[in-house]
C-alpha cells in the first residue's frame, strides 16, 4: 500500500520549475487501438496536453474521459493509468531545483497549484499546443539559453491554467451565479468598452457592491479580470497570427497600441513584440 507524505508548503515566489523530460505521443495517430498502460505511481509533477482522443486517464480511482484540448495534471504519489487511444504532449517537471535528483518529488501545498483540476478543458487549445511544441523544440535543441525559455513556458502553462480554473471552478459563494453571469458578460463583450457601471448593471447590482463581492470571490477586481482575459487572447494572437500590434490591440479590446504595450509589459515583464519572438516556432 502506498504511503503519502505530509504536504510541504511552497510559496508561489519559490516555484522555479525545471523540465525533467518531455515527449510527444502518437501525434500521427498510427496506433489507434484501445488498451491500457500499466498502473504506476507518479513521481514528479506532470502536465499532459491532449491533441486527439477516444481514451481515458485513471487517476486516484477516478476514470476521466479525455478529449482534444484537455490539460491534465498529475502530482507525486498519485496512482495513474492511461487508456489509449489518444495523442498528447507530456512534460514532467520539478517545482524546485533541489528536487531534481529525488526519486519521488515532494507533494507541495500551494494555492495556485492546488486550484488546478486533474483535467481542465482549455478555451484556446492552439495556444497551449504551441507552448508544448516550443518546450519540446527547446528540449531537443538543448542550447545554453533553452533552460530559461523552458522554465518561462512552464510558468506560462501554470499561469494560464490557473486563470481558466478560477472561472470554471468558482469558490463556494452565495454570489456564484452573479459572478458567473458577470464573467460571461465580460468575456463575450471583452472587445468592447466596458465600465464597472455597465457590468454591475448587467447583473443587477450597484457598482460598489458588485466590485466588493467580485473581488472577495475571485481575488481580483473586475477590471483586473477583464485585463487578464484580454491579455490571454492577445498572447494567443501573438503566437498564431502575424497580425500587427495595433490590430491585436484593437481585436482584444485595448484602446490603443500604446496602452496595450504598456499593460502587456506590466503584466508579462516583456513587450508584445519580444514575447512574440521568444515564443515563435523557428
Amino acid at each position: 500500500m502506498k504511503t503519502r507524505p505530509n504536504e510541504l508548503l511552497i510559496e508561489t515566489k519559490d516555484i522555479k520549475p525545471s523540465l525533467i523530460r518531455t515527449y510527444a505521443y502518437n501525434l500521427n495517430q498510427n496506433d489507434w487501438t484501445k488498451g491500457k498502460f500499466p498502473q504506476r505511481m507518479v513521481d514528479t509533477y506532470e502536465f499532459e496536453f491532449i491533441m486527439a482522443s477516444e481514451g481515458y486517464m485513471n487517476l486516484e480511482g477516478i476514470r476521466y474521459p479525455l478529449k482534444p484540448g484537455d490539460l491534465c495534471l498529475r502530482k507525486p504519489y498519485e496512482m495513474t493509468m492511461g487508456e489509449p487511444p489518444y495523442a498528447c504532449y507530456m512534460i514532467s517537471i520539478s517545482l524546485r531545483d533541489e528536487d531534481l535528483l529525488k526519486k519521488t518529488h515532494p507533494l507541495y501545498h500551494n494555492d495556485i497549484i492546488d486550484s488546478l483540476p486533474a483535467v481542465l478543458s482549455v478555451k484556446n487549445p492552439k495556444y497551449y499546443e504551441l507552448i508544448f511544441q516550443k518546450i519540446l523544440d527547446q528540449y531537443i535543441r538543448n542550447e545554453p539559453s533553452s533552460v530559461l525559455l523552458i522554465s518561462s513556458l512552464i510558468l506560462e502553462i501554470i499561469y494560464a491554467a490557473y486563470q481558466e480554473a478560477k472561472q470554471f471552478y468558482l469558490p463556494s459563494s452565495a454570489y456564484s451565479r452573479v459572478i458567473t453571469k458577470a464573467i460571461g458578460f465580460m468575456e463575450s463583450k471583452s472587445t468592447e468598452k466596458l465600465s464597472l457601471d455597465l457590468i454591475s448593471h448587467h447583473v443587477g447590482m450597484s457598482p460598489s457592491h458588485f466590485q466588493k463581492i467580485f473581488k472577495e470571490t475571485m481575488n481580483v477586481s473586475p477590471n483586473d479580470y477583464l485585463i487578464n482575459h484580454r491579455l490571454t487572447k492577445a498572447k494567443e494572437l501573438l503566437l498564431i497570427t502575424d497580425d500587427s500590434m495595433t490590430d491585436i490591440a484593437y481585436r482584444t479590446g485595448f484602446d490603443s497600441n500604446a496602452y496595450f504595450s504598456y499593460v502587456f509589459k506590466q503584466k508579462m515583464k516583456v513587450s508584445p513584440s519580444i514575447y512574440r519572438k521568444m515564443h515563435q516556432k523557428p
